[in-house]
């Protein structure tokens, strides 16, 4: 019998969706590991690596405590960074404790990652050499949350991905990169940010620029804060433009052509693909009031029979099976999020993100499974082929 442990936020939605997705193939329900003791030390992982044990990392999201735990285990981590050099803002472990909860405020989002990439890493020693399974791998989750890694990971293999203009150090530099490679377009994306956090669409010519984003600015005691906002704001003013810009590139940023997009039902679109087992299966077309597509900023969901018709049998096909590269290039993970662009021929596409946790679509069903049942009935696959494989070289 497989003994599933999922790693999460026990409260988060997630966990009871993965838990229906058990019952329905009559196995006993996950152990859960709450974040909180892994971080803390309370618990470790060591104690579950053992023969037919099934490991799942979740999101740790929504969860400001846990926030604050992954900022403070990134204080150690400050120097490592591939010998690249940031500026980003800095914060003690015993500080980061006492963060007092500001909605949307967007804090430390570099080192957060730093914080995240050494669990991940702290996690996977406890559980070396593997006796069982991981359905994603601490090594490809990590890889995920990093968009400028991935976008070259995905150049380096031919993967279709809007161009990027490289390291952007600042504002100025972003501007005098727009003017030499000729783009009058970008977007500007957080590199560790995920839910549309610290994105900026951004637009400048000689005459005219202005940054369409998910970020309000305030100012307050002399600094600049950033929030995350559902409502999208609208920036003409350069003075405003280059302090949110200055700001987010300290973090480090992934810059990249904007790119067109088709329309489906008057709304520019792009598609959440999810990636099970090498096969694309569920889809979300999501329909944009605003460069931003994410569903949370009040984006509708589109009609994917009516996407399905209008892209064609043929062209959807290729689409698929450039998700599936993508996806392919994380070889130790099972499932996958893939964000796709369909541009206005209906033919030419690109991966704009991949993510590791992007499979929380509610409702949506393939084969009369969601995604997380789709998930558990391969890895049951997976085991049981393992199985017999070793049967077999007993056998010989």
């Amino acid at each position: 019998m497989l003994n599933f442990i999922l790693i999460a936020n026990p409260e988060n939605r997630r966990v009871g969706f993965f838990q229906q997705a058990l019952t329905h193939f009559n196995l006993p329900r996950a152990t859960v590991v709450d974040y909180a003791d892994l971080i803390s030390g309370k618990q470790t992982l060591a104690q579950f690596n053992a023969p037919n044990t099934i490991i799942r990392f979740d999101s740790p999201e929504k969860n400001f405590d846990i926030d604050k735990a992954i900022i403070g285990e990134g204080s150690g981590e400050w120097g490592v960074g591939n010998g690249e050099i940031f500026n980003h803002q800095r914060i003690s472990k015993e500080a980061a404790t006492k963060l007092e909860f500001d909605k949307g405020l967007i804090l430390y989002p570099r080192q957060w990652y730093l914080g995240w990439r050494y669990l991940l890493q702290k996690w996977e020693s406890q559980l070396t050499p593997l006796q069982g399974y991981f359905m994603n791998h601490p090594q490809d989750i990590a890889v995920m949350f990093d968009k400028p890694a991935c976008h070259e990971r995905f150049k380096g293999y031919n993967i279709p991905v809007p161009r990027s203009l490289g390291k952007i150090h600042n504002y100025e530099h972003l501007r005098e990169q727009m003017q030499t490679q000729g783009i009058e377009r970008v977007f500007v994306k957080l590199s560790h940010g995920s839910a549309a956090s610290g994105v900026v669409a951004y637009r400048a010519n000689s005459r005219f620029e202005s940054a369409i984003t998910t970020v309000e600015q305030v100012r307050e005691n002399g600094e600049t804060l950033l929030y995350n906002s559902r409502k999208i704001r609208h920036y003409t003013h350069r003075e405003e433009i280059a302090d949110i810009i200055n700001i987010l590139t300290a973090e480090g940023v992934q810059v990249e052509e904007w790119l067109p997009k088709a329309n489906l039902q008057g709304c520019g679109f792009d598609v959440r693909v999810v990636v099970i087992d090498g096969e694309a299966q569920h889809i979300v077309v999501r329909l944009g009031k605003s460069p931003m597509t994410n569903l949370h900023l009040g984006n509708e969901r589109g009609d994917t029979e009516e996407f399905l018709a209008k892209v064609g049998i043929e062209n959807w096909e290729m689409m698929k099976r450039t998700c599936e590269q993508a996806a392919a290039l994380f070889t130790n993970s099972l499932y996958c999020g893939v964000d796709l662009l369909i541009l206005p021929d209906w033919k030419t596409h690109a991966i704009l993100e991949i993510n590791a946790f992007g499979d929380l679509l509610p409702g949506i069903l393939w084969n009369e499974m969601d995604t997380y049942t789709s998930e558990v009935k391969a890895i049951l696959e997976r085991t049981a082929e393992a199985q017999r494989t070793q049967r077999i070289k007993r056998n010989f």
